[in-house]
C-alpha cells in the first residue's frame, strides 16, 4: 500500500494509514519515517525538536489508543476463546502500560535527583 504524497492531517486519518501499513508488512523506511513524522505532527509534536515529555506523551498516547481498540475488539470479537485472548492481550498491555509509567517516573526521580 504505497502512502500518498499528500499525507492527512488527521490523528484518525493517520492511524488508519498506519495500521494499514504495518499490516501490509512490506513498505520502505521512508515510507514508515514519513508517517511516523506525520502522527506525531498530528499530536502537536515537532519531529525535529522533541522533548522528553512529548516523547513520554505520545508514548501514553499510543498506548492509550492500542489499549482502546483492544477494548473495542472485545465486542466484535466472534466467539468467547477470542474475547479470552483479548482480554489477556488487555491485560498485558495494561501491565505494559503500568512498567512504562514506573519506569519513566524512577527515571524522572533519578534526573531531578542528580540535578540537585
Amino acid at each position: 500500500m504505497p502512502l500518498p504524497d499528500l499525507l492527512p492531517t488527521d490523528p484518525d486519518e493517520l492511524e488508519a494509514l498506519y495500521a494499514g501499513l504495518i499490516e501490509q508488512g512490506d513498505y520502505s523506511q521512508e515510507d514508515y519515517d514519513r508517517l511516523m513524522d506525520a502522527r506525531l505532527r498530528a499530536w502537536g509534536i515537532d519531529p525535529e525538536h522533541v522533548t522528553p515529555e512529548q516523547l513520554i506523551g505520545a508514548m501514553h498516547e499510543s498506548m492509550n489508543r492500542m489499549l482502546l481498540n483492544l477494548r473495542l475488539a472485545v465486542g466484535s470479537a466472534p466467539d468467547a476463546e477470542s474475547r479470552a485472548r483479548l482480554a489477556e492481550a488487555i491485560g498485558m498491555a495494561e501491565q505494559l502500560q503500568a512498567d512504562i509509567d514506573k519506569a519513566l517516573s524512577e527515571a524522572r526521580d533519578k534526573g531531578e535527583a542528580d540535578a540537585s
